[in-house]
Order: C-alpha cells, then structure tokens, then sequence
C-alpha cells in the first residue's frame, strides 16, 4: 500500500512540472515585453509582467486540453517504480535484522530500517 505513495505522488504533481517545464521554456513567454507604435513618441518597449503558473495553466488547458498536464506522466512511473521496488526491499531486508538486535517491531527498529533504506537509494 505504501509503495503506492510514490505512484500517486507523480500523478497529483505531474500537471505541476508540467506547468514549470513550459515557465521554464521560452516558448511560454512571449508576453514578456511588446513592442509599441506611436506617432508622437516613436517606437517603446512597454514591460509587461512574465506569465504566472496560473496563467501558464489557463494558456495549458485552453490550447492543449486537459490531458496535456499529464505529458511524460509515464517515463516518471517508470523511473518510479523500481525506486519504490529497492527502497522496500531494503527496509524490509533491514528490518528483518534490525529485529534481532533491537525490540522486535520498535520505533527504533522502524526509524532505523527506513533510514538505511533511504540512504541505500543513494549509494
């Protein structure tokens, strides 16, 4: 069930990065500054604020759709998956021997396992 945590945490946040890849790109800010024409005063540059991650989102769904947020949703679950796989191997690994050394099923053992487990990730 837990594993799941990681699955569910890439859906929820992919139209996030989806949204702050396209800040990111510079295709997105086209509406960063305009050129004005006046007859009196001549050409200017008229600032205008970058677009926003609402913004971003609103041109998103407007022109892209819905389904658009989910764009590389599936090479993230990919990526996902065998993380979650190792992490959960190595707790439950090191739990098991963790349970010979401490209290059987303790928070130390818990706290323990799930910081080797982490660390092991990064190896």
């Amino acid at each position: 069930m837990a594993q799941c945590g990681g699955t569910v945490g890439a859906i929820l946040t992919c139209p996030l990065e989806v949204v702050k890849t396209r800040l990111q790109s510079s295709s997105i800010t086209l509406c960063i500054s305009e050129v004005h024409l006046s007859t009196v005063n001549g050409a200017s540059v008229a600032r205008v604020a970058p677009p926003g991650p609402l913004h971003c989102l609103r041109l998103i769904l407007e022109k892209e759709g819905p389904r658009s947020l989910f764009r590389g949703l599936g090479p993230n679950l990919i990526g996902v998956a065998p993380s979650r796989a190792i992490y959960f191997a190595a707790y439950s690994s090191s739990k098991e021997r963790l349970n010979c050394v401490f209290e059987p099923d303790s928070t130390q053992v818990h706290m323990t396992s799930a910081g080797i487990a982490g660390n092991f990730l990064y190896i």
